[in-house]
């Protein structure tokens, strides 16, 4: 296409949007509020992936030992955790390391904290570092099973498992309550809610909460496209509505155009510009609003509720819009250009 022939089509594209200003502004209006849904789902959406990978990045397993077990056996108890598969990294945590932790947390509020230095309340434990989130529940599972099976050993070590003669004896006899088999612990027993543990004590993780996050994000995505798709399509007939305005003033110079040889790509030109600069201009208006209220939003949620920052961050404004911008901006031109085509179409049949 000819410089010329370009300049001539975006003249007649503006000046035919100039001329028809209320449905353009209609046009306008409607494709700057299906953006709009566009940029506020994905800003949510985009947040949603990258608050879950944080939480994935940083999920781990903590499992904590009973106040009651030995050096020995809590080395005992690292090193059978090692041994199970998909597990990247085992740190351990010294009591006084937790209260070191807490006093960091804390912050400017650690006085509560003060004092507990002589008589520690916080328990030893490992933090598991997994080398795939996905492997999460089959290493839960392991644990699980090592802390009833460490469990059983730690009890028959200290001499106090009751194995299954003695089980039975208590069962069918009658024995003074001072009896050394009545201080004895059985299988049985560890399934019971209330036991108290002397190996692993707990194990804590945070698989409820991704799995609770991941599908909040995958049913707003539901949501948007759907709300996206509706929209997309007011938009499309209400510019369609404009186009045809513009095309019914200009038949007869269309018919004229057709006649002396016009290709229709000539003609459509015009009216394809025309439905662009309505996509771009109704697009681009709810660009900078959302940029502008991004910005500000992230700083007053992060000063109004700071405790967030200890669970995962924001996406930064230049990852988020970088993307954001010009899909939204390629939205509108697509919009214009459907509606443009398909109004002008049965008018290039002379």
């Amino acid at each position: 296409m000819k410089i010329r022939t370009l300049k001539y089509h975006i003249q007649q594209g503006t000046k035919s949007l100039l001329k028809n200003r209320l449905m353009s502004l209609a046009s306008i209006a409607t494709v700057a509020a299906n953006s709009f849904i566009l940029i506020v789902s994905l800003c949510i959406v985009l947040n949603l992936d990258y608050m879950l990978e944080q939480v994935e990045n940083n999920v781990g397993i903590s499992v904590f030992v009973s106040s009651g077990a030995t050096d020995d056996e809590v080395s005992l108890i690292e090193q059978e955790i090692k041994k199970i598969p998909h597990i990247k990294n085992v740190q351990y945590i010294s009591e006084q390391d937790a209260l070191e932790w807490a006093q960091e947390s804390w912050g400017d509020e650690n006085d509560i904290l003060t004092g507990l230095e002589k008589d520690n309340p916080f328990p030893r434990s490992f933090d598991i570092a997994l080398d795939d989130i996905k492997f999460q529940k089959d290493v839960i599972k392991f644990l699980e099973q090592l802390q009833t099976d460490m469990e059983i050993k730690l009890l028959s070590q200290r001499g106090i498992l009751k194995n299954d003669s003695q089980a039975e004896t208590s069962e069918t006899s009658e024995s003074d309550t001072t009896a050394p088999s009545d201080k004895l612990i059985s299988k049985e027993d560890i399934k019971n809610p209330d036991y108290s543990f002397i190996g692993i004590e707990k194990i804590r993780h945070a698989q409820r909460e991704a799995e609770i996050l991941l599908t909040i994000s995958t049913a707003f995505r539901i949501i948007s496209a759907i709300l996206i798709l509706i929209m997309g399509v007011i938009a499309v007939v209400i510019i369609m509505n404009t186009i045809k305005l513009t095309v019914f003033i200009r038949k007869n110079e269309i018919n004229i155009m057709k006649y002396i040889g016009a290709t229709d790509w000539f003609i459509r030109w015009p009216f394809i510009v025309e439905g662009i600069l309505i996509g771009l201009i109704g697009a681009l208006i709810p660009c900078i609003i959302c940029s502008a209220a991004y910005t500000q939003s992230i700083e007053i949620i992060n000063e109004k509720m700071s405790f967030l920052a200890n669970i995962a961050q924001f996406r930064p404004w230049l990852d988020l819009f970088s993307f954001i911008i010009p899909s939204a901006l390629i939205l509108g031109m697509t919009l214009g250009v459907l509606g443009s085509i398909t109004s002008i179409r049965k008018h290039l049949n002379v």
